[in-house]
């Protein structure tokens, strides 16, 4: 028999609470789940109102992996979805989560979450975030990363923006910046032509184009994931990775002593590094939330 869980009034059939999902660190699934449930305030903010794509991963980061924006078989009819455009003018619906009693049911399923720059609330495509996702070739890593990301934080500020940094919880940094509700075209292409300079800023480090051949110790600013259609992991999702790894919010101060270091172990984190981190420093990516902090792009940027 599965345990039930009862949460906030919804019964949730929890299964293979003892199953070990991350090997390396011999860290359950009932861990996984604790660790989604204590982050729940946080992680909700940053997960409601948008359409979810999930990364499923049952058996582990070395098991079978799929990718869905689908709701999985069995949603219960009390977890919100939304009509959402797909190709070609056809629509499907994806999950919303709302609620700790979705994000237990979601988390049951062993999955990342993975979130558009936009919010349905705001309308499909309006984009209340743009985001720079830094990629690394190795053999550069996430320390490599901080000049970048130093670079385009000071760029941001020229133009009025505030850029947040979380780790990917993989390899690299991800950049957020709060901006008003504008065309994810838009956003696209400002945040296309920061990539652009940053190539021609930093050419022995940046490369803007996906192309492997040119990726090897150099750092690609990953501009697409702000398309509507895009997604991107979420501030504190764990991820498949061989350790439970998390995306993580880090402040600028971190970057730049990793950056000095060249240590990537200064940036990387787990699921049993963040409640004290959030003890420490609350959510850092708490201003993305605030529409108070949302300013516009500069004007004729993205037309």
């Amino acid at each position: 028999m599965c345990p039930i869980a009862e949460v906030e009034g919804r019964r949730i059939a929890l299964k293979n609470l003892d199953k070990v999902i991350y090997p390396a660190t011999g860290t359950t699934k009932g861990e996984l789940l604790h660790y989604l449930a204590s982050t729940a305030d946080p992680l909700l903010g940053h997960l409601r109102n948008r359409p979810l794509a999930f990364l499923r991963y049952p058996d582990g980061p070395d098991g079978q992996k799929f990718f869905t924006k689908n709701p999985p078989p069995g949603t219960p009819d009390w977890v919100t979805t939304a009509e959402v455009s797909r190709h070609e003018g056809e629509t499907a619906r994806q999950v919303l989560i709302q609620d700790l009693p979705s994000l237990m049911w979601a988390a049951n399923l062993v999955v990342e979450f993975h979130t558009p720059m936009w919010r349905v609330d705001l309308g499909e495509g309006i984009a209340d975030r743009l985001v720079f996702d830094l990629d690394p070739g190795p053999p550069a890593t996430i320390a490599h990363c901080c000049a970048v990301a130093g670079w385009l934080r000071e760029r941001l500020r020229a133009d009025g923006l505030t850029a947040y940094a979380k780790t990917s919880g993989s390899k690299g940094l991800h950049l957020l910046v709060p901006v008003e509700p504008t065309p994810s075209r838009r956003t696209t292409a400002y945040a296309r032509g920061l990539a652009v300079e940053a190539a021609v800023a930093l050419p022995d480090l940046v490369v803007r184009k996906m192309t492997r051949s040119l990726r090897p110790g150099k750092v690609y600013v990953d501009f697409s994931q702000n398309a509507a259609a895009k997604t991107t992991a979420a501030p504190y999702t764990p991820r498949a990775r061989p350790e439970p790894t998390v995306s993580t919010p880090v402040t600028w101060d971190e970057i730049e002593k990793c950056g000095h270091s060249r240590d990537p172990g200064r940036l990387e984190f787990r699921i049993d590094d963040i409640p004290a981190r959030l003890e420490r420093h609350g959510d850092l990516l708490a201003p993305l939330l605030d529409p108070g902090q949302a300013r516009p792009l500069p004007d004729g940027a993205g037309r």
